[in-house]
């Protein structure tokens, strides 16, 4: 299982690692502005905005794009996404450790889907 780590501040780097690496790629991405993803565009795959205390997850499944959420809480706040300012309901704001729970997970994706609360994004 490969993912590709995306650093976009401070400085642009890009590389793959794979799901052994990827605990030891997670926890290096502290103080940047990164994200990480797996799959590829046109079938599922998930992608993950990775602050220094939270992550945003979304997944592409069936030809939609969701948010995985922690609550129901669909108050939109402001967020990077990448280098892009964003809105995203408050509840699709989870913890950073759930980011990588969810990544090393995907081997399983029906379980995945299934095991966590995913919302369409809007």
């Amino acid at each position: 299982m490969d993912y590709l780590v995306t650093v976009m501040h401070p400085q642009h780097s890009e590389r793959t690692v794979t799901g052994e690496e990827l605990p030891a790629a997670y926890a290096a991405l502290k103080g940047t502005e990164a994200n990480v993803s797996w799959g590829e565009e046109g079938s599922d795959f998930l992608i993950l905005q990775v602050a220094d205390e939270y992550c945003v997850i979304t997944g592409a499944f069936d030809g939609g794009y969701y948010y995985l959420q922690t609550s129901d809480d669909d108050e939109l706040v402001p967020v990077l996404m990448g280098d892009v300012d964003a809105e995203v309901p408050k509840g699709a704001i989870v913890p950073r450790e759930l980011g990588l729970e969810v990544l090393l997970r995907v081997d399983d994706l029906p379980a995945l889907r299934t095991d966590y609360m995913w919302v369409e994004a809007g």
